[in-house]
Formats: structure tokens, sequence, C-alpha cells
């Protein structure tokens, strides 16, 4: 199942930042599966739903669904897709939107890469300058 209200799509191209971010989140209790979610961010740095969906499980079809039914209520209107480089949006974002319209999520990178820094014995203080020398190699 898939929603995406009139007032929700209509509020996102006239009042939102050209942006969504992406999500999935597992449903507990007598009625188990995913929320897939869009939302995003108005004038005032508010949080604004655009659509979301319910579904069995989560993989790369059910993704390509939803995003495919978001990109064709929003009429044609490309924004910039920020997710958490879930394997399952990895290979349905570039499919559905264009390849220079996403975004990766810098939070979840940052938590990646002190997750794996942690599993090679790197102190606190060493990880923190280690992220910041690549840092400033890009810039």
């Amino acid at each position: 199942m898939c929603v995406a209200l009139g007032a929700s799509l209509n509020g996102f191209i006239l009042g939102c930042r050209n942006m969504l971010f992406v999500d999935g989140s597992h449903l507990s209790g007598p009625y188990e599966g995913m929320l897939f979610g869009a939302i995003a961010l108005d004038s005032d740095n508010y949080m604004f739903d655009v659509a979301y969906a319910i579904v069995s499980f989560e993989n790369n079809g059910d993704w390509e669904r939803f995003l495919t039914n978001l990109r064709e209520c929003l009429s044609g209107l490309p924004p910039v897709v920020m997710f958490d480089r879930n394997k399952a949006l990895l290979c349905a974002v570039p499919k559905v939107f264009c390849v220079d319209c996403y975004t990766y999520c810098v939070r979840n990178i940052w938590e990646n890469f002190l997750t794996a820094t942690t599993k090679y014995g790197y102190r606190k203080e060493s990880r923190k300058d280690l992220l910041k020398e690549m840092l400033n190699r890009i810039a």
C-alpha cells in the first residue's frame, strides 16, 4: 500500500526544499512488515511528510515500486534523494531517479566509519584525526 496525499504533494512542490529523505522502518506487533517513508524539510526546517508505503518485507522491487509511484506523483519534478546506503536503495534510487539526483546521509557514513575503525582497534582520538585528514584531502 502506497499513500501520497494530494495536499502533501502540493505542499512539497510549492513550499519545501527540493530534497527527499527516504528510509524504511520495521513494523512490530501483530502486523509485521516494513514502513517506507519519504519526508522533506519545509522553509522553517520542520519535517514534512510526502509519502509512505507499507510492504511485507524490504527488497529491491518494493523500493523501486515505491520510488516509481513517488516520482510519478511529483509530476516530473526531479528531487535530490538522500538515504543511508541501504543495499536495496543503492539499487533502486539510481534506476528510478537519475544518477545525479541522490546523495548519502553523512551521519550514517560517520557511524559506519566509527564501526569499521573500532573493529581494527583504532582509539577514539585516532579515528577523529584520521577522519579530519581524509576530509582535508577531499577539500
